[in-house]
């Protein structure tokens, strides 16, 4: 937070030293209660009187869990005089008596919904109204026409600022989209088809916003901002900008669901939806009647995130970087290993195991010198998930690979037979194995924090916390 050109209030300091500071500031400097991080993962939380200066009361927290309660005095890096009581944790207390690390990150920044608050209140204002949602509908959509007519015609004697493509696009956008009857499936892919051209186009009120958004996010979190410590600041960011062009988007198409509703499936839209239930469990959907669940994730996260995706992404890999390497290390050991033995290693039964693969559109045996080719459909597919943007993307991905392995089975076997966690967790985890994603555990986090709360106890879910549990079993097998 800023007043006259100077920080005043509570922000977030990050420096190209891996030091981050979270807290309050008075006249540009860091004064009052504060949480300042370096990069070994040592935490002062307390009191602060100029900027990286320790003045009052805190706790000074090691990376090994002991830590000092006391008084401080001193700037960082340059001597501290401490005045206080060394806690060894691990000798004298109890794990529930151990102090909190750290508080979550985030309590003592600006809270996500009020940053960039003028970027969306120029786009209310570009749609007649003087505050979010406080306005006439059909005034705001004149002005969305009146806008791209306006820039249109001024491009009209430099026609090579406008493809024809554009142009087309640009008379699309001027109608207004009507909306009778019964709100259905068909609608809701209207307005989502409206909204990745309306985004795809700066003359657009929501393509302005996009654009802006896009920029100052950009701005943020490359260069120095690409700091591990940022990452579930910028997650929170994205969170608000979905909350927040949602609100804009109901305004303009008010027979849109709120967030978390159902639209009922059809009898012609349920036609050629099958679902993968050859998993035994005991999850049961949510929502009783089949139906898409309207959601600011659902709907938005396709046209925002594969702008946003660059430093979102960068953003996990620095975060998830040290136990990447743990998991990669293991990855590479484990593939030097041919067919045979890796599935051996992993306790695939027999039974599952392929006793023909196609090379290079031949059919030949396994055996002892096979190596990556078990499995391949699967292990192609599931490769994809590197190429895709968003968790739902992902998710889908996930899901194909399943589909997959199971053909696979179901060829080998020559049966219908109903898969076992047991059974279907080893040959996933050499699905996963083979599929060498370095950055996989960046891509299980990224469809952790952002996918649609909904998706979590259904099909999709089950096979998402198998694949997190394959991340996390690799990273723990033994290398003998």
């Amino acid at each position: 937070m800023w007043q006259d050109d100077l920080c005043q209030g509570n922000g977030v300091v990050v420096t190209q030293f891996g030091l981050y500071y979270e807290g309050a500031f008075s006249t540009n400097k860091m004064m009052g209660n504060g949480i300042l991080l370096s990069e070994d993962d040592t935490v002062y939380e307390g009191e602060f009187s100029d900027n990286w200066t320790l003045s009052g009361k805190g706790t000074l927290i090691l990376p090994n869990g002991d830590y000092i309660e006391g008084l401080f005095s001193g700037e960082w890096g340059s001597g501290i005089k401490i005045t206080g009581t060394y806690f060894k944790p691990s000798l004298y207390e109890n794990e529930k008596d151990k102090p909190r690390a750290l508080r979550k990150l985030g309590i003592l920044a600006v809270p996500p919904d009020e940053k960039w608050k003028a970027v969306f209140e120029e786009c209310w204002n570009q749609l007649g109204c003087e505050s979010p949602g406080q306005g006439d509908r059909w005034k705001a959509w004149d002005n969305i026409a009146v806008a791209l007519t306006t820039n249109r015609r001024q491009h009209k004697d430099s026609p090579e600022l406008l493809s024809r493509s554009h142009t087309q696009t640009l008379e699309s956008l001027e109608f207004i989209p009507q909306h009778i009857g019964a709100f259905t499936l068909e609608k809701y892919e209207n307005i989502k088809k409206y909204l990745i051209k309306a985004c795809d186009t700066p003359l657009h009120p929501l393509g302005k916003l996009v654009e802006t958004l896009v920029a100052v996010y950009r701005m943020t979190y490359v260069g120095v901002g690409a700091n591990r410590r940022l990452l579930q600041e910028a997650v929170r960011e994205i969170k608000s900008y979905l909350k927040r062009i949602f609100q804009l988007v109901r305004f303009l198409f008010p027979d849109l669901p709120e967030e978390g509703s159902t639209i009922p499936f059809l009898g012609t839209e349920t036609k050629g939806r099958r679902s993968f239930c050859s998993v035994k469990s005991d999850s049961r959907s949510d929502s009783p009647e089949p139906g898409y669940v309207v959601t600011s994730f659902g709907l938005l996260l396709p046209v925002l995130l594969p702008r946003l995706y660059p430093p979102l992404f960068m953003l996990y890999a620095l975060d998830n970087e040290r136990e990447e390497d743990v998991y990669w290390e293991c990855v590479l050991r484990l593939n030097k290993q041919n067919d045979t033995a890796l599935l051996s290693f992993l306790g695939v039964q027999a039974k599952f195991w392929p006793g023909a693969v196609s090379i290079l559109g031949e059919s030949r045996k396994v055996s002892s010198s096979t190596k990556d080719a078990c499995f391949a459909s699967a292990v192609e597919c599931l490769q994809q998930i590197s190429t895709t943007f968003t968790p739902a993307d992902k998710l889908k991905v996930i899901q194909q690979t399943f589909e997959e392995i199971s053909q696979n089975v179901l060829e080998t076997l020559q049966e219908d037979f109903l898969w076992s966690m047991d059974d279907l967790f080893p040959v996933f985890l050499y699905v996963v194995l083979r599929a060498r994603i370095r950055n996989l555990g960046s891509e299980v986090h990224l469809i952790e924090d952002l996918m649609d709360p909904y998706l979590q106890h259904g099909e999709q879910g089950i096979m998402f916390t198998t694949l997190k549990a394959c991340y996390y079993q690799i990273q723990h097998e033994k290398l003998t």
